[in-house]
């Protein structure tokens, strides 16, 4: 069999050393420069409406660099869920041992290095030796073992579940065992694990609700839950200059992080210049800005797709009807979709999986993969045990997902399909999502930085006393995912079957893989933009002129 490649252990090693022809997140961090019009959809579009406008950060009348943001938290606390883990201030609020870079490439953060011990589970780690907070406190591998046990504790990250054991071997390193052999669950560790002192954690009043003692080379100076998060770069950081990788980099004195949920609010806010930047804008409300000397657009492929799940319960009529499942894929117009709902920015997916995760094969892309095909969509109908029946389409209530499932319903109608749309709040779907008995499709936005990560919380009859995600059990695709996620069967063969069982069984359905739309004025004179391997710009790191 042909092997990925090398095993993601060593120091900084890069992802697409695994021999496959992966596709990043967008944009190389080189500056370089293409017109987006309407949407690129090469993942790395950025505007040159303002390639020749000079300025800089001295541009900013207060001195500070306001960013608009659509996510939040509400509290400070490390010991986060994966939901709002990743918002852009998260790398100015606190690092991690290592981090995973828009080029796939994991780099040193706090940890020094990492190795594997050679048995697939056992990994050993170094921390730097001098690594302070900026109370003083020195961060020794006690800290680092006693973040991951609570981590483990909480519950919050399903990667922490991964981790059977930690053992301090020296005060700056540890052994980190895992459960199992899984390609990636370690890596998850070292980027899921927030750096901080213990005693400081444990000496605050409100065990960082609202006040944070972290190693970051920022202070925060303000926090209002929901509101704004506003930092400012220390002066004692404890790296050595020479040694911060440019990812890394803290390049803004001062910036703060304002919540606008709103997108039309957005626009306005950039408009006024109640904001300096945005990141994740609204797609259609992005489209306000192409052309515009004044600003900067770049859009990036995002880590998430818009997959449509089929319930596997036994309870709903489309659990065993393969004919219907793949009449409703052939029935969705994906190109109508990106058009319609993300305004040209975005790509149609050839599996449920994005692009941008290790082990995506380039060759899926092309393959016949359901292509819109109505008249197709009816034969296959006519051939299922569909009789009418008003099929229920569980998702979320935003107006995204509002508009992409209102699409589908018309779709769905047009050969012949009724749908009923069940929208509900996040809290109501993230209670019923796992219960397949509730519907007989969900759209969900599942990512993960590699197809074990996202395929064991998915497909994994194993996963939940229901099954896998949607209530299904099947066992051959259980023995099928458990073969490719080792170090030794991550394979391109053994990846590829999952990917065709998962295709010909029409299990999920990968519609929409949209791009992340960032906005800037013009004048910042951002000169080489750092991208996250979120598909975002990190406005902390990147380089400006003066």
């Amino acid at each position: 069999m042909k092997k990925l490649g090398k095993k993601l252990v060593a120091l900084g090693l890069t992802l697409s050393m695994f021999a496959l022809p992966l596709a990043g997140c967008g944009g190389s961090g080189d500056g370089a420069q293409t017109t987006a019009a309407g949407g690129s959809g090469d993942g790395g579009a950025e505007s040159t409406a303002a390639a020749e406008v000079s300025g800089g950060l001295s541009s900013l009348e207060d001195g500070v660099l306001d960013i608009g943001v659509t996510v939040s938290w509400e509290t400070l606390t490390p010991f986060r869920s994966n939901i709002a883990n990743n918002v852009p201030f998260a790398y100015a609020a606190y690092e991690t041992l290592a981090k995973l870079t828009g080029d796939k490439e994991y780099i040193p953060w706090v940890a020094k290095s990492w190795e594997s011990a050679g048995d697939g589970v056992t990994y050993n780690v170094e921390i730097y030796d001098y690594v302070t907070d900026s109370a003083g406190n020195s961060i020794t591998a006690n800290d680092i073992k006693w973040m991951i046990d609570e981590s483990k504790e909480a519950g919050l990250k399903p990667c922490f579940s991964k981790v059977d054991h930690v053992d301090v071997t020296g005060d700056y390193t540890l052994q980190i065992v895992m459960t199992e052999d899984m390609v990636g669950a370690f890596e998850q560790i070292l980027t899921n694990t927030f750096v901080v002192s213990q005693a400081a954690y444990e000496g605050s009043k409100d065990q960082f609700a609202t006040e944070i003692i972290s190693t970051s080379s920022y202070l925060m100076t303000e926090f209002v839950a929901d509101s704004v998060i506003s930092f400012e770069k220390r002066d004692d950081y404890w790296q050595k200059e020479e040694l911060i990788e440019p990812q890394n980099a803290a390049n803004v004195e001062k910036l703060s992080f304002h919540l606008i949920k709103e997108a039309s609010q957005a626009g306005i806010a950039l408009e006024t210049k109640t904001v300096d930047a945005f990141v994740q804008l609204d797609q259609n409300t992005a489209t306000q800005f192409e052309g515009n000397p004044d600003f900067t657009l770049k859009a990036m492929s995002y880590i998430n797709g818009y997959q449509l799940y089929f319930s596997g319960d036994e309870s709903r009529i489309i659990t065993d009807d393969l004919n219907l499942r793949q009449a409703i894929c052939y029935a969705i117009d994906t190109e109508g979709l990106i058009n319609g709902v993300f305004a040209g920015y975005g790509q149609k997916m050839h599996d449920p999986i994005a692009d941008t995760s290790v082990g995506y094969l380039e060759k899926w892309k092309d393959e016949e993969y359901y292509d819109y095909n109505p008249d197709k969509a009816r034969e296959l109908l006519e051939q299922s045990d569909y009789n009418g029946e008003t099929l229920v389409l569980l998702a979320t209530s935003g107006s995204t997902m509002q508009r992409l499932c209102q699409m589908i319903q018309g779709y769905l109608l047009e050969v012949g399909i009724n749908l009923e749309l069940n929208l509900v709040d996040t809290a109501l779907y993230t209670a019923t999502r796992l219960d397949g008995s509730q519907y007989d499709m969900t759209i969900n936005t599942v990512g993960g930085d590699s197809l074990p990560d996202h395929w064991s919380i998915r497909y994994d009859c194993y996963a939940y006393s229901t099954g896998d995600a949607t209530g299904r059990h099947d066992e051959e695709l259980a023995e099928l995912l458990r073969t490719t996620w080792t170090q030794a069967g991550f394979t391109e063969e053994n990846i590829d079957a999952v990917h065709n069982y998962l295709k010909d069984n029409m299990y999920a359905y990968g519609m929409v893989q949209p791009e992340n739309i960032d906005v800037w004025r013009s004048d910042l004179g951002l000169q080489e933009a750092v991208v996250t391997n979120k598909g975002s710009v990190n406005c902390l790191s990147s380089v400006y002129g003066e």
